[in-house]
């Protein structure tokens, strides 16, 4: 088929969960179809590496964020939401270039299904609502942005996020329904969507990991953590600031010699105690997670699954999570995973992990098997195509 794919960043370089999923997605569908890609740039090293996204799509085209260019052209976009009924993000992934392009792509080729790659390209919709249509929802973007409403304390930005709010979750409902079909990644997200729109169809297309990339090697000595996410985004920080907080202060009454180690994105005013390490972003994520006896995900705020997570359990590694971390995957508390929602509990699992290398090895390898049988690219991609082909009918 022709596949026309649009997507609010360039998937490529991987930097994100998001990239992770939409560029291994890419990959997969590209050995079947053609694939028409339309995106934007959301950094300079996103356009420097575009090239290795032409090498798998016929055609891929890419476009600067009119407004990620002038924060003078933000604050004015920002203001003038204020008086509009759509949400901000829709409008900000909205622009003339993109819309001509969409145009031009559909004029010229016989395009048998689009692929909306996240819901603020939804407002694009009237250029191709006469064609087959898949949206991929990576997480519910309504339920993500209610539940940041929750941890706002200032009360100017709590009010302007609880419109943002009010604003998304109206567009969400009207825009899951005039698709032919809304991908999401896990059960919960399903039933949530079925239950804001029960006209929506709604197929599970999980997240998933390159299980010949990420395998299990070793077993660590050294008392190391890992935590895996960019500081940039909210429900990263929030997340780390919970864990140094609450968290760990109890782990290194028990292991006063423990590290943790951050990887992704820094925050250089993140600065808690000389235990904690900031990687920032690195060429290969997999030895400093091997290098860890627990991967830590303290997630407060969140939606969809963490890739990250999949990443640690094709990889072997004991996992300590919140509910809210590990939200959507089919693993078992205490068998796959430790689940804990209370800062006490989470520490208790960590340090316990530490000192016990079977009962890591236990969970370590249940988590492998799960991501073999359940989480691979290649499975992930041949439920992308099956949904293709029934919309095409």
């Amino acid at each position: 088929m022709n596949i026309l794919f649009l997507s609010s960043k360039s998937p490529y370089p991987i930097k994100d969960g998001h990239s992770m999923r939409t560029c291994n997605i890419l990959r997969q569908i590209s050995k079947k179809h053609r694939i028409f890609l339309v995106t934007y740039f959301l950094s300079d090293d996103e356009e420097k590496e575009f090239n290795e996204l032409k090498k798998i799509c016929t055609e891929a085209t890419g476009f600067k964020l009119p407004m990620s260019q002038s924060r003078i052209q933000l604050c004015m976009a920002l203001i003038k939401n204020i008086f509009s009924f759509s949400p901000f993000v829709a409008q900000k992934y909205r622009s003339k270039e993109m819309s001509a392009k969409i145009v031009k792509i559909l004029s010229e080729n016989k395009i048998d299904v689009v692929h909306i790659d996240i819901l603020p390209l939804m407002s694009n919709f009237k250029l191709f609502k006469k064609y087959p249509t898949v949206l991929v929802e990576h997480n519910v973007e309504s339920l993500l942005l209610k539940r940041r409403v929750s941890f706002t304390k200032n009360p100017f930005k709590r009010m302007f996020w609880w419109s943002q709010y009010l604003k998304l979750l109206s567009f969400e409902k009207i825009k899951v329904g005039q698709v032919d079909c809304c991908a999401v990644v896990s059960s919960n997200e399903m039933q949530i969507i079925k239950k804001m729109n029960s006209r929506a169809r709604v197929e599970i297309v999980p997240n998933g990991v390159d299980i010949e990339y990420f395998t299990p090697i070793g077993n660590p000595q050294e008392n190391r953590l890992i935590f895996v996410g960019g500081l940039n985004w909210f429900p990263n920080h929030d997340g780390m600031n919970y864990f140094c907080e609450k968290i760990l202060p109890e782990v290194m009454i028990a292991l006063p010699n423990v590290k943790v180690s951050v990887v992704g994105k820094e925050d250089k005013n993140f600065l808690y105690s000389s235990q904690i390490t900031q990687l920032g972003f690195v060429d290969d994520v997999r030895p400093h997670v091997h290098s860890a006896k627990v991967f830590v995900v303290p997630l407060r705020i969140g939606g969809g699954t963490r890739l990250k997570i999949l990443d640690a359990m094709a990889m072997g590694k004991a996992i300590v999570s919140t509910s809210i971390g590990c939200e959507g995957l089919e693993g078992k508390n205490g068998f796959h995973f430790i689940v804990e929602d209370t800062a006490q509990g989470f520490a208790k699992a960590v340090i316990e992990l530490c000192q016990d290398s079977k009962k890591r090895e236990f969970l370590g390898q249940n988590a492998r098997k799960l991501a073999e049988e359940k989480y691979s690219w290649k499975l992930i991609g041949d439920k992308m195509n099956h949904i293709y082909e029934t919309v095409r009918k």
